[in-house]
């Protein structure tokens, strides 16, 4: 058994030694997804009172002027004021009677509510609407005066969002909610008045962003300036427009380098460990003994995907990615951001007084470096996608080397465990045979024996 269990053990600590470094590989290419964009598209914003601005990776460094006019409202209406909340306001049409309340919205798909004769009071017809879900909700609450109205609120800014409702089958309850105008009245069309009065206008966003002038139903704009979200929060004062400006934040250019130099080191001393080798300790052995592997060593020792994996990452990052296209290229290697990779062991170094120099003197040099330009290939973009090839891409939901490695792996495992069982059947076997041949045998011996006996005893009477 215990060649066996030798394999077994050897396995297991195999396939646990590629998930560590499987994990760390993971996080070593999250760190270099950063510096293929995000780390040097990451910008700081201006801080502005009659906006808020959000920026993405998309974004670009730059200025911007922007007037706001007119905020985006939701249209809101309410109900005459009546004494009581519960009283049915609408026919009552006998035990089936029924009435169709609806809401339009724009052009959108109208809310219909089914109201019965029990259903028309203020606190029924709001916990109707608020039962639908959509996109109008309704309260009841007392006026100055004490008495109860019917509050109908769109959840939708904007015109877009302005209210029709209509009775069907109810003249009396028509009478009460009926609104065509947005609760402004009889409107130019000479028609009845709307039953609800507008307590806010539907109103559209208005603003001019570099001299150009748009209407938005919302007051949170994305479409405008790639990449930048507008939260409008007030009205500009008269032909005052504030500065948006977009900065590159160089903080995060260090940050991302920083985490890439924790990652890679961590992941070579996790390789550096999975494969290193220990003499065996032959003392006391004689000619004929075999010495065994060292406990010691890693459980990849030897591995050939390992050595050539951590050999593809070490080329990668000693290479050069300097501007093909240019003759004064200052940035093309890690050394020149004082970044320094020992020969031996492959651990970086970063030397931030240099890294700090670099990104303020060239920051824009330093991302076509990571990033690649033109036809050139980046830093990032080879490491990542050398780093894609053995450990996968979760995103795309592909598999790499490591995985078929582990699989393996496992698989040997799983052929171990069905020989070890096997074998272990065997010897039960054996030892039950040899089990029974001893109770045999000793059943011999008994009778044997208890002849003996008989024997001993008839001669001694002779």
């Amino acid at each position: 058994m215990t060649p066996y269990q030798n394999l077994q053990t050897g396995y297991k600590n195999k396939i646990s030694s590629w998930g560590s470094i499987s994990s760390l590989m993971t996080k070593l290419q999250a760190s270099v997804t950063k510096l293929s964009g995000e780390a040097f598209n990451t910008l700081t914003v201006s801080k502005n009172s009659a906006f808020t601005a959000t920026a993405t990776d998309k974004a670009s460094a730059d200025a911007h002027s922007v007037s706001v006019s007119q905020l985006a409202m939701a249209h809101k209406l309410r109900s005459a004021g009546f004494s009581s909340a519960g009283e049915q306001l609408g026919a009552q049409n006998g035990e089936n009677g029924s009435r169709t309340l609806t809401i339009q919205q724009g052009d959108g798909k109208p809310m219909t509510i089914e109201l019965k004769d029990d259903e028309t009071s203020l606190n029924q017809i709001a916990k109707a609407i608020n039962k639908q879900d959509g996109s109008v909700t309704a309260s009841v609450q007392r006026n100055g005066d004490g008495n109860y109205q019917l509050m109908l609120s769109s959840k939708k800014t904007g015109t877009e969002g302005e209210m029709t409702i209509s009775v069907e089958g109810d003249s009396d309850l028509a009478s009460v909610l009926n609104t065509s105008h947005g609760g402004k009245g009889s409107g130019e069309s000479g028609s009845e008045a709307d039953g609800m009065s507008m307590v806010t206008a539907a109103r559209d966003a208005k603003l001019t962003v570099d001299g150009v002038e748009y209407t938005r139903s919302s007051n949170n704009i994305s479409d405008i300036i790639t990449g930048v979200t507008l939260s409008l929060n007030s009205v500009t004062k008269e032909d005052a427009p504030e500065q948006l400006t977009l900065t590159v934040d160089n903080s995060a250019i260090k940050t991302a380098l920083q985490d890439f130099v924790k990652q890679y080191n961590a992941l070579l001393t996790q390789t550096s460990a999975a494969s290193k080798y220990v003499a065996a300790d032959t003392s006391g052995l004689s000619a004929d003994d075999v010495a065994t592997t060292s406990s010691d060593s890693g459980a990849l020792m030897g591995d050939a995907t390992l050595r050539g994996m951590v050999s593809e990452i070490r080329s990668t990052v000693n290479g050069w990615y300097g501007d093909s296209n240019s003759s004064d290229t200052t940035y093309g290697a890690l050394a020149d951001l004082g970044i320094t990779i020992d020969a031996q062991s492959g651990q970086m170094t970063l030397n931030e007084n240099k890294l700090d120099d670099a990104i303020a003197a060239g920051a824009d040099e330093i991302g076509k470096m990571f990033k690649g330009s033109g036809e050139t290939a980046g830093l990032a973009t080879t490491l990542g996608a050398a780093l894609t090839k053995y450990v996968g891409d979760s995103d795309n939901k592909t598999d790499g080397i490591i995985k078929t490695a582990t699989d393996n792996l496992n698989s040997q495992l799983k052929n171990i465990g069905t020989q070890i069982d096997k074998t272990q059947a065997l010897i039960d076997s054996q030892v039950n045979r040899y089990k029974l041949q001893f109770q045999n045998l000793d059943s011999v011996m008994s009778k044997l024996n208890s002849m003996s006996s008989s024997i001993t005893s008839l001669m001694s009477s002779v």
